[in-house]
């Protein structure tokens, strides 16, 4: 069975996982897609990147969509696409995406046992600099599989 889900579904797919794919278009005119951690407010998924490209080009384009989904096997899964408005963040907005984050790797990584180095962002772990980002959220869409079991 395939269908859509609601808002309040989407919410909490959006709250459940840590993994998202932001995807922009780069200052060439050409589609990027890439993974990143992040947290989620309700009105917004905020992340934290190495400085470089793909900031760069999001800056330069606001405009991103952003995919996270939950794959338990090809019949059963859910996915949510959100579309919305990207930001870098400075001063105590940068100070609160970042806790948001590091927050929700930590109780992911304790809570499913993952290596302690799971429960740091990637920037954390290799070192460098960053800035923190908000995506506000424009549109919400969503969809699920579920096998049915034929009597």
């Amino acid at each position: 069975m395939f269908g859509e889900l609601t808002p309040d579904e989407i919410d909490v797919l959006l709250r459940e996982e840590i993994v998202a794919r932001i995807a922009y278009i780069d200052r060439r005119g050409l589609p990027c897609i890439v993974p990143v951690n992040y947290a989620y407010d309700g009105a917004a998924v905020f992340g934290y990147s190495l400085t470089g490209t793909k900031l760069e080009n999001m800056e330069a384009n606001a405009q991103v969509c952003v995919e996270i989904d939950n794959i338990h096997n090809a019949t059963d899964w859910r996915s949510a696409i959100v579309r919305g408005t990207f930001e870098t963040l400075q001063g105590p907005e940068a100070i609160d995406a970042v806790a948001r984050i590091s927050e929700r790797l930590k109780c992911v990584a304790t809570a499913t046992g993952a290596p302690a180095p799971a429960a740091q962002t990637f920037v954390r772990r290799k070192g460098g600099d960053g800035m923190a980002y908000r995506i506000r959220v424009d549109q919400k869409s969503g969809r699920y599989a579920t096998a049915t079991i034929d009597e």
